[in-house]
């Protein structure tokens, strides 16, 4: 279990995982960066986030029509630069070019902001051996270039920097993680798509190092939820009410779009070991 900040709590319910012996610590993950106050899955909204106490971070990756990945979420650029192109039909040069202001959140408060290549943040990354990052390979650029050729691009990057223990590759195709098993020793973790009897049997089947689950999926009660070799992390807890009630059930990597917040509360302060 990666340590990003631990937490004594006296009133432990046993976590889901095989890490039973370990004392229960927090991970605080920050979604796509400090997305709640910063343009998402860019350099400055994981700087901030780190700023902020975090050591966890969560991106997404696309690729560029000649074969370059970025951190970015969307099929387009509209909602990060205001343009209305597929982002895998457009060049590196390009996208560099480009603003990543999310204007129609942020409005023109950071216009200078620019997209950032994954090779850029790999090498951010590598100063602090104390970070982790999950990075997740996103079905549109699979999609368009195969899950080879997509992988790959991402874990040359990993390698080059030499942050290969700072990396867990992540996503919705269980596939991706097959393949990335297959070709490196990167950790993988799978966000599942569904809650169902399919999704756990391919859960069992995976055995991911990670299980990723969304809170509107995730059951009510404990007895419900699956067990296994994997460390759970649910995502988003945007509130202190809402991260505490999962920490009291005994889940502890907790993934949010307001880092900031949760690391300076008072709960989680209090709890800091």
């Amino acid at each position: 279990m990666v340590r990003c900040f631990s937490i004594t709590y006296q009133e432990v319910i046993v976590t889901m995982s095989e890490t039973k012996s370990e004392a229960p610590s927090i991970q605080l993950i920050a979604h796509r960066g400090y997305s709640g106050r910063y343009p998402e899955n860019t350099l400055l909204a994981y700087e901030a986030a780190v700023q902020h106490g975090a050591q966890c971070f969560e991106l997404d990756l696309q690729m560029s029509n000649d074969g370059v990945p970025f951190l970015h979420h969307d099929e387009t650029l509209m909602r990060m630069a205001g343009l209305d192109q597929d982002f895998r039909d457009t060049d590196a040069k390009t996208i560099k070019s480009l603003r990543a202001s999310y204007p129609s959140r942020f409005g023109d408060a950071f216009s200078d902001n620019k997209f950032t290549t994954f090779k850029k943040f790999c090498k951010w990354l590598a100063l602090d051996n104390q970070l982790l990052t999950f990075v997740e390979i996103k079905q549109e650029s699979i999609d368009r270039w195969g899950i080879p050729a997509f992988v790959d691009a991402a874990l040359s990057r990993i390698n080059a920097a030499g942050v290969e223990k700072q990396c867990v590759i992540i996503s919705f195709n269980e596939n991706v993680i097959e393949y990335t098993r297959k070709v490196s020793d990167v950790r993988c973790g799978w966000v599942l798509p569904a809650w169902s009897d399919t999704e756990h049997k391919i859960a069992r089947a995976l055995n991911p190092d990670f299980l990723f689950c969304d809170t509107d999926s995730f059951p009510d009660s404990n007895e419900d939820v699956w067990s296994g070799p994997w460390q759970w992390t649910l995502y988003n807890l945007d509130d202190v009410a809402s991260a505490a009630a999962y920490i009291e059930r005994g889940f502890y990597s907790l993934e949010t779009n307001e880092i900031g917040l949760l690391m300076s509360s008072e709960l989680m302060r209090s709890k800091r070991s």
